[in-house]
């Protein structure tokens, strides 16, 4: 079954007309923050601290950023694009933000 059927969708897409997936405004820009500030060399825990200071809520509409969710965030490499979802970030910044957190695993 493909993904664009599955009841949840990630963080930064929302259902479209003929329930096709598209780009979430709001929520792409706060992804592509969180990919941005990881690569600058910022942690999960301020990354959390900057977004609540900006008011973005989280995944579940809270004020707060559990860093579990932010994790969950910066490993889902469907917001590179596949055949189902559009592109929030672009490949490099992913590979980019995904050595870091691998060296950091070492």
């Amino acid at each position: 079954m493909s993904d664009k059927y599955q009841k949840r969708i990630a963080f930064g897409y929302n259902r479209g007309p003929a329930n096709q997936i598209e780009i979430h405004r709001a929520q792409a820009l706060a992804v592509k923050l969180l990919f941005e500030y990881y690569a600058e060399g910022f942690s999960i825990r301020n990354i959390a601290e900057k977004l609540e200071s900006h008011g973005i809520p989280s995944p579940y509409n809270k004020p707060k950023w559990g860093t579990q969710t932010i994790a969950n965030i910066l490993s889902y490499e469907r917001y590179v694009g596949d055949d189902d979802y559009p592109v929030i970030i672009d490949r490099e910044l992913y590979d980019r933000v995904q050595e870091i957190r691998k060296s950091y695993s070492k």
